[in-house]
């Protein structure tokens, strides 16, 4: 078995070669997938917003004719129910914005994860091109220089058998 310094250096750069490509495939796929899940869900949560923030105009514009309607009244003469009805509506339009602003502060969240994945592309991806660009090149030149030492071993080899049929045939002869 051969324990050179050659043949071991030829496994790193195959091992970075190795590292580089699954760097590139995983920086590739994981976060554009991730970044494509995110997409997906701040448009779903955008469209939640708009429905919200549409639900919240249509309760303050109750809140607001449920108002006009009991001005004309006076205030000792005014329904249990224009009171209850009006108490609900304000109930459901504060539950209302409640919600819209975490569905904000959701879209923003998601962006700021956009961002992140975007980052990690774009620091990763040029790791795994330079880690497998260099391992190749390395690997293609440790690989060079081990076919010609195996050529000079060749060679050697040759030669001692043609030194070893000379001196047969000397051997032979006399």
């Amino acid at each position: 078995m051969e324990t050179s310094f050659m043949t071991g250096s030829e496994n790193l750069y195959k091992y970075l070669v190795s590292i580089g490509l699954l760097l590139i495939v995983m920086t590739v796929y994981y976060p554009l997938k991730e970044k494509q899940n995110l997409e997906i869900s701040r448009i779903n949560t955008e469209k939640d917003a708009y429905v919200l923030n549409y639900e919240l105009k249509k309760l303050v514009e109750e809140v607001d004719n449920l108002k006009k309607s009991i001005k004309p009244l006076e205030k000792d003469n005014i329904p249990e129910t224009k009171v209850k009805e009006l108490f609900n509506l304000n109930h459901k339009s504060q539950i209302s914005q409640f919600e819209l602003e975490r569905k904000y502060e959701e879209i923003e969240t998601r962006k700021k994860h956009i961002k992140l994945y975007n980052c990690l592309f774009w620091v990763f991806f040029p790791i795994g091109i330079v880690l497998t660009c260099f391992g190749f090149i390395k690997w293609l030149n440790s690989k060079s220089i081990d076919d010609e030492i195996l050529k000079l071993e060749k060679k050697k080899l040759e030669l001692e058998i043609s030194k070893l049929e000379i001196d047969n045939d000397e051997n032979q002869v006399n």
